[in-house]
């Protein structure tokens, strides 16, 4: 073997020494990564859209500068999803400390779509967490965790009372459909309840409608007054709509009389 040759191969071994120290240096020095992601504050935006904002802190002290920092989070229900966030951090520097927030928004119009039954049951939503990053731009890293979300119905328990008919006048009856639910959502419910009411030949012979504003983790108790006319068949049924910010439901039928 020549001279050349044995410092050349001299050189590789040292090369590769190098090289398998800084890798198992930089996926050492990971372990000292701190990285943290609070409970979302809640509000809305828009006009059926809520705001998660999840306080975010990650702190560096390992050996290496942490470049391309992304958190990403997704949130299913039912196996669908939803909502994703996405937060990029460029460069965390060796011993730097990032205070930030990472914000998801979620239509939840379009959730009630994908579950109509999230309306009246709480539930989980569930959320998949992916963070990456590479270490001294050389070495990547992945990592996934799995959290959930608590969801509460904003018509949870809704019922609907039998309708009550009372003289008004000469001419007209007075129906009243009392109602209730709870509103278990973190957000405030806003909106107005419609009836109708038609004849066993479903002919309208009635309709109402009353606002509706629920405050959020709050029962709420309202009455829908119809009228119509005296001279109506015995036999009939009323349609209840929902219609808020957020969603509509319905029609809600209640059949009544003889």
């Amino acid at each position: 073997m020549t001279v050349t040759t044995k410092i050349m191969s001299i050189a590789a071994s040292i090369f590769w020494i190098f090289l398998i120290i800084f890798f198992a240096s930089a996926v050492y020095s990971m372990k000292d990564i701190q990285f943290n992601l609070g409970q979302p504050q809640i509000s809305t935006v828009g006009e059926n859209e809520l705001l998660f904002s999840f306080p975010l802190a990650v702190t560096n002290t390992g050996f290496y500068n942490l470049e391309h920092f992304n958190v990403s989070t997704s949130v299913f229900t039912n196996g669908s999803e939803v909502a994703r966030g996405f937060t990029f951090i460029p460069v965390i520097a060796d011993g730097q400390m990032i205070n930030t927030t990472h914000n998801m928004i979620l239509n939840v119009s379009d959730l009630l779509r994908t579950s109509e039954g999230l309306l009246f049951s709480d539930t989980e939503l569930r959320v998949n967490e992916t963070v990456s990053t590479s270490a001294a731009g050389a070495v990547p890293i992945q990592a996934f965790s799995y959290f959930s979300i608590p969801w509460g119905a904003p018509l949870h328990n809704l019922t609907l009372g039998t309708p009550e008919l009372a003289a008004y006048n000469s001419t007209h009856l007075r129906v009243n459909v009392p109602f209730s639910f709870e509103n278990h959502a973190f957000f405030d419910l806003t909106g107005s309840v419609l009836a109708r009411i038609y004849s066993n030949t479903n002919l309208l012979i009635g309709k109402g409608q009353t606002p509706i504003e629920a405050s959020q983790h709050s029962p709420y108790y309202g009455n829908l007054e119809l009228y119509i006319p005296t001279r109506t068949i015995s036999k009939a049924y009323v349609e209840v709509i929902f219609a808020t910010q957020f969603f509509k439901y319905g029609p809600m039928v209640i059949n009544y009389g003889a």
